[in-house]
């Protein structure tokens, strides 16, 4: 099986359990995953695979799905593992991201949805935290290593790869000194369990309820890393006020569950500080996309990332230096076009 390819692995695990018809290839997001649509004789599914099995990975995923569901997170239930041929088959949200409900949605809807997306994350954030039990989620952290190696990447597929750039050593220092400390301060801050991945393209609408999936990656790191992802996405921006009124809403929320925020002031800076990195991290994701794989369907992306970033980092004068140098060679950051 492992030299089989992947539609032939997933067609014979759909044809042995009774499918009429062959599996359906979903569309994927920046992931070495692919999804498969299958037909089964109680209904559709969905099954995940890669190109070769990889059982601890598959292993995982499971877990970390397990925890999330003990916090009565809405994530898909597992129907069935082929650890040998590597495909795990799961419940089917269906095909309506937030993303692509938001496009259609009115003001109402549209706080009905991120009031439900915040619900959720603060049942991963806080429940997902202090349900007992080891998990690979909590033992691996957005640390200091992490976070500056996401921005190292960034500068390799962004700034050296997209765009071209050779910064001189003087510029390099200059923004690795601001990525360096940019990822102090965040690795320093109070860490509970984080989806890692959480926007509008990881959240099902499935009914008048969220879905959540693309979990596998979960870590520990500040709460404000999941918030930043959700409210400073690249795929859905949002204006300034709302962005305000949900982060609001996540600081009265969170007090029902515990988390009490005195300084919320300390509270929003450390959200700036975290959608900082998010943001140049996600960047580097969208450009290495293009550079090693070819693949420029996140290109449009860029433009409102950066937009993000243009607005944040002035917030942070330790990041001034790094900006400018940044500045010099990536045209969205001087406002320019991608």
């Amino acid at each position: 099986p492992m030299h089989q390819s992947k539609e032939n692995r997933i067609g014979a695990f759909a044809a042995a359990r009774g499918a009429p018809r062959g599996p359906v290839r979903l569309k994927g997001d920046a992931s070495v995953r692919a999804f498969y649509r299958v037909f089964l004789p109680a209904g559709s599914a969905v099954a995940m695979t890669r190109d070769e099995p990889i059982p601890e990975e598959d292993r995982v995923f499971i877990e970390i799905r397990d925890r999330l569901a003990a916090c009565g997170v809405p994530v898909p239930e597992i129907y069935d593992w082929d650890r040998e041929n590597g495909i795990v088959l799961m419940e089917d949200f269906g095909d309506v991201t937030l993303e692509e409900r938001l496009a259609a949605a009115g003001q109402e809807e549209r706080r009905r949805l991120y009031r439900l997306a915040v619900d959720e994350l603060l049942k991963i954030q806080i429940l997902g935290t202090a349900i007992r039990g080891d998990s690979v989620a909590l033992r691996r952290a957005f640390d200091e290593e992490k976070l500056v190696e996401e921005l190292d990447y960034f500068l390799l597929h962004a700034v050296e790869g997209h765009y071209g750039a050779a910064p001189s050593p003087g510029e390099r220092e200059e923004i690795r000194s601001g990525f360096a400390e940019l990822s102090r301060r965040i690795a320093s801050l109070p860490r509970v369990l984080n989806h890692r991945d959480y926007h509008s393209r990881n959240l099902m609408v499935v009914g008048g309820r969220l879905g959540i999936v693309d979990f596998q990656d979960a870590r520990m790191g500040p709460c404000q890393y999941d918030l930043a992802s959700l409210l400073r996405d690249s795929y859905s921006a949002l204006d300034s006020a709302f962005r305000r009124e949900m982060a609001e809403y996540y600081l009265d929320a969170s007090r029902g569950l515990g988390m009490v925020w005195r300084d919320r002031a300390e509270f929003m800076e450390r959200l700036d500080l975290a959608a900082l990195q998010r943001n140049l991290k996600a960047c580097g994701t969208f450009c290495a996309m293009a550079v090693i794989r070819g693949n420029r369907r996140y290109i449009p992306c860029l433009d409102p990332t950066f937009a993000y970033v243009r607005e944040n980092a002035p917030r942070f004068p330790f990041m001034d230096g790094c900006m400018r140098a940044l500045a010099r060679h990536v045209p969205p950051l001087r406002g320019g076009g991608v």
